[in-house]
């Protein structure tokens, strides 16, 4: 490991050569000229090549066993190398509850284990979150929505039907339906995972929206049938959002990644600008206004009208909240 993050180890050759000695058979100088063009620079050819391939340089890490076939003179995969700093993130979001939804508690304790005496890079509850609701009336715990969790992911990836019994609130008794998910995805507004699925009736089925934990119980269904033949009743209401995006601090790239989730479409303007228009449910207007407002200055809403009032209704309920403070 290194201390330092800015490191000649995590450079574009160093990159380079890790390639090439983690592949797992022998190649020829086309190929090794392929993986070099591919990750380096033009002149990467000229110079790297021929320093792996040269027995007298210290770079020598390839020898010929054949004519023009090229094998690593090592015998292990080349370990992953981290930074100060890295280790120092990886260690701060060890410390993010959610963390067990993705990985068992032995593989957590071992990672635990493996960053002992570093550092957390920040106190994950030293950040105030605007504009999300603090989730304090779960109905079930941690350690049941993560089995939860992974049977959703199963039933997800395997498109299997599920019984589950929900209570919406603590004041209403819970119902057993059967749902057929689609989606799972997670809510900043509501700090938890919803499951996106079709309820599934005797002889149609529509579109809901599930939390987490709101979920009793969440089991695998032995009923087969063509489910998605079945018509739908009634489909959520649609409505349609256009903003102009400066691609600074990687804002376009940004954003891809942030709207993932949502219908959209791009269009260039001009080197640094672009039209972004996205399509969601209604339903979840509140997320879509919490995702643009965290571009700041970098993404501007240019219709409808009314997704630019409720954007400066919250942009003027945030001065006058940070007014308050300053008071």
């Amino acid at each position: 490991m290194t201390d330092f993050l800015f490191h000649e180890i995590h450079g574009i050759y160093f990159a380079i050569v890790k390639e090439i000695l983690n592949q797992k058979q022998a190649l020829s100088t086309k190929e090794l000229d392929r993986i070099v063009r591919m990750k380096g620079f033009d002149e990467s050819v000229m110079q790297l090549l021929p320093s792996l391939q040269n027995k007298n340089n210290p770079w020598y890490l390839l020898f010929e066993k054949e004519p023009d076939c090229w094998f690593p003179i090592t015998k292990n995969e080349t370990p992953s190398t981290y930074t100060a700093l890295e280790r120092r993130w990886l260690k701060t979001i060890m410390k993010d509850p959610q963390l067990s939804f993705f990985l068992e508690d032995h593989e957590i304790s071992d990672l635990d284990q493996q960053l002992k005496g570093i550092q957390p890079l920040f106190d994950l509850n030293a950040i105030t979150y605007y504009d999300q609701f603090n989730q304090i009336d779960s109905i079930i715990d941690q350690k049941q929505q993560q089995r939860h969790f992974k049977c959703l992911i199963e039933a997800i990836q395997e498109k299997r039907p599920l019984l589950i019994d929900y209570q919406r609130h603590k004041k209403v008794s819970s119902k057993i339906g059967l749902f057929l998910p689609f989606k799972l995805d997670y809510s900043p507004k509501n700090n938890l995972f919803r499951l996106k699925a079709w309820r599934i009736l005797r002889t149609s089925r529509f579109e809901v929206t599930l939390n987490l934990d709101r979920m009793l119980t969440v089991q695998l269904a032995e009923e087969k049938r063509d489910y998605l033949a079945l018509p739908i009743t009634s489909y959520r209401k649609q409505a349609q959002m256009t903003c102009q995006l400066i691609d600074k601090r990687q804002a376009l790239k940004r954003s891809m990644l942030h709207f993932a989730d949502y219908h959209k479409t791009t269009r260039r303007l001009d080197e640094s600008h672009y039209e972004l228009t996205i399509q969601y449910d209604t339903s979840d207007e509140t997320e879509l206004l919490i995702r643009i407002l965290s571009f700041g200055p970098f993404l501007t809403v240019t219709s409808p009208d009314s997704f630019i009032i409720k954007i400066k209704e919250r942009i003027e309920a945030q001065a006058k909240l940070m007014e308050s403070f300053d008071q």
